[in-house]
């Protein structure tokens, strides 16, 4: 029976490469940027609660976050989690407002021990996101007539990754997370001439695709004292080394004629010259947790964009520095009322973009609610639900998009035993 469903959670992960090109998880023109949106790192159960996970070291949670988190697994349990979500966006600028929905595969991922103090993981999940479609109209370089430009964009990056975690000590486990990147970043910018001349008789239709590969690199480290009769506070930390990868930049133009259809002219070039890296990162974080009753705690990140090359050069993007602040509360864990076993989350994040146009940044601040509903018959598996209200604020009357957005997500955390020895009877 587990060969059956080991078959089937690798047939799942195979699916990846398709489902990752399939991503369409923003309609924000601020995606136009850098490598687009960020995505988050921390996975559904971890949303509810402000999205917190360097510190967190839960055996009924994976936690994508801290690879040294994963050495907490039950020595016979098989983890299984799969995301979804929803969006609601609300965009706002000058001319006017502007309202999308959204929908995406989160992530998957699978976590199992393979010997004592020894856990293991695996899994996809997206590192950003490009998605936006705006129309702007203005004079034309050449004439005075008018002209519309189209831009749009999609695609983003993803990567799949795996993780070995070790307790190095009673108190002190250790994990290193091996993940290979990978996507397409797609932007088109379409000109069409709403006055027509000889100088200028044609649509221009340019594509530029930043394709990247390469391997990335996460260190994690926990620290896990005691505090009293089942409490615990655990210090977590990760390292991220600045990492340069793989790119083939693919630029088109394609000339067609307005009248006819026609295309008159083709030019494509394909460059692997330019240096793309991704940066340096720290995160720290703690959480205070009762055993079944409490877990408490708070992160911080920062990423080094500034020193980060995009196209061959440096400070063409913003440092980044992400707070998250976050709680889960269980009533009553043996309780026979269901709505006392359930998991309580909330929490709320602050973040200032690493995207920097032309010195015009963003802030972005965030509030969550959360539920994990224990599943039947043995309550181990559980429903995760998040909700997240975001306002992504530019700076100092910045001339970039203002957006707001609601989003549902949803994932389940299969957990079951697998690995035990079966008495023949």
């Amino acid at each position: 029976m587990h060969t059956v469903k080991l078959v089937f959670l690798w047939a799942i992960f195979g699916m990846i490469p398709g489902m990752s090109l399939a991503q369409n998880s923003t309609n924000s023109p601020n995606t136009r940027y850098g490598y687009g949106s960020l995505a988050d790192k921390a996975f559904i159960s971890q949303r509810g609660m402000g999205g917190i996970g360097y510190g967190l070291r839960n055996p009924q949670m994976i936690n994508p976050m801290n690879p040294a988190s994963f050495s907490a697994v039950d020595s016979m349990t098989f983890m299984f989690d799969l995301g979804v979500s929803g969006q609601m966006s609300w965009l706002q600028d000058s001319f006017g407002k502007q309202q999308y929905k959204n929908g995406n595969l989160e992530y998957l991922a699978m976590q199992f021990p393979v010997a004592k103090r020894f856990g293991v993981g695996a899994g996809f999940e997206p590192v950003s996101y490009a998605g936006y479609k705006y129309m702007f109209t203005g004079p034309l370089p050449v004439d005075s007539g008018l002209y519309r430009t189209l831009y749009s964009g999609s695609g983003g990056l993803s990567k799949v990754y795996v993780v070995l975690s070790y307790d190095l000590l009673q108190k002190v486990s250790i994990g290193v997370k091996l993940s290979y990147l990978f996507g397409d970043v797609i932007h088109n910018i379409q000109n069409t001439p709403q006055t027509v001349t000889s100088s200028n008789a044609y649509i221009g239709n340019t594509m530029d695709t930043i394709r990247a590969y390469g391997f990335l690199y996460d260190f994690g480290v926990q620290y896990h004292q005691p505090v009293g009769k089942f409490k615990t506070l655990t210090i977590g930390a990760v390292f991220s080394p600045k990492i340069r990868f793989g790119t083939k930049i693919m630029e088109g133009l394609v000339k067609i004629d307005p009248a006819s259809g026609t295309v008159n002219g083709v030019q494509n070039t394909v460059s692997r010259d330019s240096v793309f890296e991704m940066p340096e990162s720290y995160g720290l974080g703690f959480t205070y947790t009762r055993l079944g009753k409490l877990t408490a705690g708070a992160d911080i990140l920062y990423q080094r964009w500034a020193s980060a090359k995009f196209y061959d050069k440096t400070d063409t993007l913003s440092n980044r520095l992400k707070v998250n602040v976050g709680a889960e509360f269980i009533p009553n864990r043996t309780s026979a009322n269901v709505f006392n076993r359930w998991h309580y989350r909330a929490g709320f994040y602050y973040s200032n973009s690493y995207i920097n146009i032309n010195n015009l940044k963003y802030n972005e601040f965030g509030v969550n609610l959360g539920l994990g509903i224990p599943m039947p018959p043995d309550k181990r598996s559980i429903l995760n639900v998040a909700l997240e209200y975001s306002i992504v604020q530019p700076e100092s009357n910045a001339p970039l998009m203002k957006e707001k957005y609601f989003k549902v997500s949803l994932s389940y955390t299969f957990s079951e035993t697998w690995f035990f020895k079966q008495r023949v009877q």
